[in-house]
């Protein structure tokens, strides 16, 4: 629902404060692959990214859209044959080992959390869901609370 709204809203703001600048563009059959190409990497993009954060976590997902700059960098150099700065090569580096730490230490971090978590767990049933004695008696419902007294 979110994307259809999100769609709703994208035109009727087009149609309102971009309509002339829409009506000026020539719709080449270049340009309209690079729209659709542009609505298609997005549509991706918004729809890994729920699993990626269900499966990594915010973390590893920002770690690794630090390394799309990378990506821009690396074309600079391959395909136009620029001339970048050391610091670019030192950033890349850092990011790199940035994301390997991460995912190193994430999988024992996970394991030892989890592993505590389910140690401190202390489940109980409530008197309101005791379901096997009906309604219970007074003498019962006193029964409990010294018990929960002592578990507590």
């Amino acid at each position: 629902m979110l994307g259809l709204f999100g769609v709703l809203v994208s035109t009727i703001q087009i149609l309102i404060f971009e309509r002339k600048s829409v009506e000026a563009i020539v719709w080449s059959p270049i340009m309209i692959s690079l729209f659709a190409g542009y609505g298609i990497a997005g549509f991706m993009f918004y729809t890994i990214t729920p699993f990626v954060l269900k499966m990594s976590g915010a973390t590893l997902l920002n770690l690794s859209l630090l390394t799309s700059d990378m990506w821009a960098v690396a074309i600079r150099v391959f395909f136009y044959q620029q001339q970048i700065n050391w610091l670019y090569y030192l950033a890349f580096t850092v990011v790199a080992i940035g994301l390997i730490i991460y995912s190193l230490n994430e999988n024992s971090s996970a394991d030892a959390t989890a592993a505590s978590t389910e140690a401190a767990a202390h489940y109980q049933q409530l008197p309101s869901e005791d379901n096997s004695t009906g309604s219970g008696s007074n003498l019962d419902r006193k029964e409990r609370k010294q018990q929960e007294a002592h578990i507590c």
